[in-house]
């Protein structure tokens, strides 16, 4: 084992400074063809097929990033990644790809911790701008040359930016909501019933009360 990861080692020059990726995928042509692409963008790539050579890829080598495909023979990209996560330890960057994408296996990619989820056949500047993204939000340095990848990469930062505000807007209007429906719950409660609680009745809707004002307060610091 120690042999094979001093040979691994040995083949990455230290002038690549892009990150080291794992590509999994069962198809022979597709393996080398992303390795290609990817090594021309300036990262290192080894690749594997199934789960036994990627368990072998990652005894010899920590890999910044794994690429893999969820629809593999033995057993599929999803488990692969769980059970290589669960033996390992690896603490990789993951980006999911399939041919046929689905909710369920996204929702399973996102439980995994994936970075992304993409559909085959991946588009050259979106995958290169995709790692990138990836990469550089666990604090990786990554240059990436040509303008049209430069180009992706910005507008794939805008629209995950844009993606993450709208779900933010969503979540504020979904709590403001909730916190409305119990505020007026309340004022009815008191309404209607004020005279006939207890002490600790009348106690307990004044906590919730307060809190609630506390929360409203909180949701309004995060809007400004």
């Amino acid at each position: 084992m120690t042999k094979k990861k001093t040979t691994i080692a040995s083949k990455i020059s230290t002038e690549v400074k892009q990150g080291k990726i794992l590509i999994i995928d069962d198809e022979e042509p597709i393996r080398k063809s992303l390795k290609k692409m990817l090594e021309r963008a300036g990262f290192y790539c080894e690749t594997a097929y199934n789960y036994s050579s990627a368990k072998e890829a990652v005894e010899s080598l920590n890999f910044d990033l794994i690429l893999v495909d969820i629809i593999l023979p033995e057993m599929n990209g999803l488990r692969l990644v769980a059970k290589l996560q669960e033996e390992f330890k690896i603490d990789s960057v993951i980006i999911f790809v399939t041919g046929e994408p689905n909710l369920e296996t996204a929702l399973q990619a996102i439980k995994l911790g994936a970075s992304d989820y993409l559909e085959k056949p991946a588009n050259r500047n979106n995958l290169v701008a995709a790692i990138t993204r990836a990469l550089t939000r666990q604090g990786y340095n990554i240059s990436v040359e040509g303008k049209n990848i430069t180009k992706s990469i910005q507008l794939n930062s805008i629209i995950f930016q844009s993606e993450k505000n709208q779900i933010n807007k969503e979540l504020k209007e979904e709590f403001q909501t909730r916190l409305d429906i119990i505020h007026n719950a309340l004022l009815e409660l008191k309404r209607k019933f004020g005279e006939e609680f207890n002490e600790e009745q009348r106690s307990l809707l004044n906590q919730i009360a307060q809190s609630n004002a506390k929360l409203r307060k909180t949701l309004k610091d995060l809007e400004n």
